[in-house]
């Protein structure tokens, strides 16, 4: 086969439909790509699998700048000899429970694995024809134990959970039996999924032990953890599962409008993490796709997100709902994230002066867990 017409042996998108993992063979090598759908930031991840040729002692130059995948040198693979090409029947892809990482299994036998930090400090990922470090892989190890099979066996051991068919059930009922123990009965609930994978909702309540305010949490984010996360916080686990909640105060004296827009902002930021392989956490900021019907003083253009869920934990807020204890099926914590509206100027100055100061000054000013549309500007 010539070499410069590549061709693909199998392809799969992850369950949450945003990425996409390939093998494609070019007459030498063979290779394992993940790329991304939905975000075209997201640069495409690459990890050699095998040569489909003997190892040469050195790379060539023409390979270079022909830009075909490297081949592996002899001192870099197990086996100088040509591996045999692969056929769709002997492929299987088990993918991370965060959508973003694929193990690939030739005949059931773990060969191969392409991490959420593929590309990060020189890391492709691992194969199991790597002797050491090269290029474009590194040694896969004991496909049967350790650090990488065993977090395999984990991912494999969530998506059979997750095809349990009373899985969604439990998985909402112990969700809305824990917010419904903190904020009342829910008025109302929607189904904010689409009918794909994952299953999710959005419900609201009208708490008594808070007069006036109207709060929306997303239901089901916290089934599975977010991507990305590990790669940017230390203890990742404690803070992978989130839902998202919107507390609006009512307006006296006037209709309730929150339903013609809050929904639909959580519903539009529900699958965000799992479409684009990015996570939500305190103080991150994100844009508010729907206008405040009710604002008065402020475009409410952007949202900082707040984790109460964590304040809580480490006893330093009070007079807010009690949302934290939350432990889901993989025994971690619930966060509940709070949508703040901000101003395109404040976000400015949170990005100017940080989210120290933000807070301390949101909190200065006397402002809540709650929006407020007809508050003024931060004065920072």
């Amino acid at each position: 086969m010539n070499p410069i017409t590549p061709k693909v042996l199998y392809q799969e998108a992850n369950p949450y439909g945003s990425f996409t993992a390939f093998l494609e063979e070019d007459g030498r090598t063979i290779y394992l790509y993940l790329q991304s759908h939905n975000n075209p930031e997201w640069q495409m991840k690459t990890l050699w699998v095998r040569n489909i040729i003997d190892a040469p002692d050195s790379r060539s130059e023409e390979d270079f700048d022909l830009g075909l995948a490297p081949v592996l040198t002899k001192s870099e693979v197990t086996d100088p000899k040509a591996q045999s090409s692969l056929t769709e029947d002997q492929i299987h892809f088990i993918w991370s429970e965060e959508g973003d990482a694929v193990a690939l299994f030739v005949d059931e036998e773990l060969q191969a694995y392409l991490p959420s930090w593929s590309g990060i400090k020189g890391i492709h990922g691992y194969s199991k024809f790597a002797k050491e470090e090269a290029p474009t892989a590194s040694p896969l190890g004991d496909p049967d134990n350790g650090v990488i099979a065993e977090r395999v066996k984990g991912n494999r051991k969530f998506w059979e959970s997750v095809a349990e068919k009373d899985h969604w059930k439990k998985a909402q009922t112990l969700r809305l039996e824990f917010l419904e123990s903190k904020l009342g009965k829910h008025q109302t609930y929607w189904s904010a999924d689409g009918g794909k994978y994952p299953s999710l909702g959005i419900a609201s309540f009208l708490p008594k032990e808070f007069p006036g305010i109207k709060i929306f949490s997303t239901i089901g984010m916290s089934v599975q953890n977010q991507p990305s996360i590990e790669l940017y916080h230390k203890d990742y686990e404690n803070f992978s599962r989130i839902e998202l909640v919107f507390a609006i105060q009512l307006l006296k004296d006037a209709p309730d409008k929150s339903e013609t827009w809050i929904q639909h902002v959580l519903g539009e930021m529900v699958k965000f993490p799992w479409n684009t392989g990015i996570w939500f956490g305190h103080s991150h900021t994100i844009q508010n796709p729907r206008k405040d019907p009710d604002q008065l003083y402020l475009d409410f253009n952007w949202f900082v997100l707040r984790n109460l869920t964590d304040e809580l934990d480490n006893g330093i807020v009070d007079g807010v709902p009690i949302l934290n204890g939350l432990i889901t099926e993989n025994g971690k914590r619930t966060n509940f994230l709070f949508l703040t509206p901000i101003s395109t100027e404040e976000r400015i100055c949170f990005m100017r002066e940080g989210s120290q100061k933000f807070w301390d000054t949101w909190k200065q000013e006397g402002y809540s867990f709650f929006h407020d549309s007809e508050r003024r500007m931060l004065e920072f």
